[in-house]
């Protein structure tokens, strides 16, 4: 307690020499006022040190008659904060004479703003313990720093608890005189990840001293990180052949468990989705999910060929984020567009192939027949011929006219192709095509279908 008066005539005393306050609470400090003169007197308050809009008394004046005795409560509130910052403060209370201002008095206390005081070497203060913050935003922490020794010190901060990448300080290291106080600013940001969990983080700020290495103050503190959401998602294949299966994959890539809801849509509900047109599925953080579905056409056509119908499915978080995806589904007639004209082509090649049995047939049974001739092959030689016994006289035979030799046949002649008779089939190469034709349009519409499937 410490007080004085001026002519003794008007004294303050006050009960304790300090006092704390945790910013956005208050505090009382009770004065007891004596008036020794012998005159009544209208005594004002004021305090210096703190600002005035800290301070408040039942009434500014109050009037003490002559050898009165009072106790006057004054009520000290500091804002919260983060307008309310931690520290120490030097109060010095007056109380003077309204008539005569030099009968004062004055009393000093030291006052105390924090919601955690470490003492030691090095002491902290700070003016709130809990600090809550979103992924990928800051937090800014102000803490007094002094010196309660008796030599010069630097201190340097650090943070166990929390990844030391979140934090830094406006000052890598803080020279403190003794006695002195310094106001240093910790900044917390916690990256925008998985990393960055939901929940109250303990945490320590550590306050190291240079001069006694070893000792250091700790701060036991709160970090409160808020949650935050985002995912990712993907369609696989985006091109779908109807009733065939596909799915999607969705990721959260949030700091809590997220519900989503699935919704597939097609353009003119043309199609049908199974097991249902919405699913829902709940993905813990860091995790991946899949919802596996068909897709098939409502009415397939008998006759024709592709249908492309495309479709959307909606991913939505419970907290409102969505996200489109597009995709197709292609879907065939029950028979293809090129079965008819290939039936078409492959009933009139029978046609064909049938009237020309008929007609070769006909022109066989016409055809006289044919004597055999007797050849000799080139090279081959005739038999001679025989003389009559010479005892026995015959008749000389008739002259015969010379015979000539039957004309050589060139070797190639005999691989050439004979040259088609009358009455054989003129139309055997038109029936050729029109077997080979329907066969080949099969083979072309077989190998587009491949490589659709593929």
């Amino acid at each position: 307690m410490e007080g004085h008066s001026l002519e003794n005539q008007i004294t303050i005393q006050i009960e304790s020499a300090n006092f704390s306050v945790v910013p956005g609470s208050s505090v009382t400090v009770p004065l007891l006022v004596n008036n020794h003169s012998s005159a009544d007197e209208l005594l004002e308050f004021a305090v210096r040190g703190i600002p005035s809009n800290w301070m408040s008394v039942p009434s500014p004046v109050i009037r003490l008659a002559s050898g009165e005795q009072r106790e006057v409560f004054l009520t000290v509130q500091p804002p919260s904060p983060p307008q309310g910052r931690a520290g120490r403060h030097r109060l010095v209370i007056r109380v003077a004479s309204q008539e005569a201002p030099q009968k004062a008095a004055e009393a000093t206390c030291t006052l105390t703003v924090a919601a955690l005081e470490v003492p030691g070497r090095i002491g902290v203060l700070l003016a709130s313990t809990e600090f809550p913050v979103a992924p990928g935003e800051s937090v800014t922490i102000p803490l007094i720093l002094f010196n309660q020794g008796l030599e010069r010190d630097i201190v340097s901060l650090s943070v166990e608890g929390i990844p030391s990448s979140w934090a830094y300080a406006s000052s890598a290291s803080t020279p403190l005189s003794p006695g002195q106080q310094q106001e240093v600013a910790l900044t917390i940001q916690p990256h925008r990840s998985l990393e960055s969990s939901a929940g109250r983080h303990p945490f320590q700020i550590l306050a190291s001293s240079q001069a006694a290495p070893g000792q250091a103050a700790v701060a036991e503190c709160i970090l409160t990180i808020a949650t935050f959401s985002r995912f990712g998602c993907e369609l696989r294949p985006q091109r779908i052949e109807a009733g065939e299966p596909a799915r999607v994959t969705v990721e959260n890539q949030g700091n809590i468990q997220q519900a989503f809801t699935l919704t597939w849509q097609s353009a003119d509900d043309g199609l049908d989705f199974e097991p249902a047109p919405v699913q829902d599925l709940r993905v813990p953080p860091g995790e991946v999910a899949m919802a596996e579905f068909r897709a098939k056409l409502r009415s397939r056509p008998l006759f024709g060929g592709e249908r492309v119908l495309p479709f959307t499915t909606r991913v939505q978080a419970a907290g409102g984020d969505t996200q489109n995806l597009k995709g197709e589904v292609v879907g065939r007639a029950l028979i293809p567009s090129w079965v008819l004209p290939a039936v078409v082509v492959l009933i009139l090649a029978i046609a064909c192939i049938s009237a020309l049995i008929i007609v070769a047939g006909g022109s066989l049974e016409g055809a006289p027949p044919e004597a055999p001739a007797a050849t000799a092959t080139p090279g081959e030689e005739q038999p001679a011929p025989t003389e009559p016994p010479a005892e026995v006289p015959t008749e000389a035979p008739p002259e015969q006219p010379p015979t000539e030799p039957p004309p050589e046949e060139s070797p190639v002649a005999e691989h050439l192709p004979a040259e088609p008779a009358e009455g054989s089939l003129p139309c055997a190469p038109l029936a050729v095509g029109l077997v080979l034709a329907p066969l080949l349009v099969l083979g072309k519409r077989g190998r587009g279908v491949q490589s659709l499937d593929r």
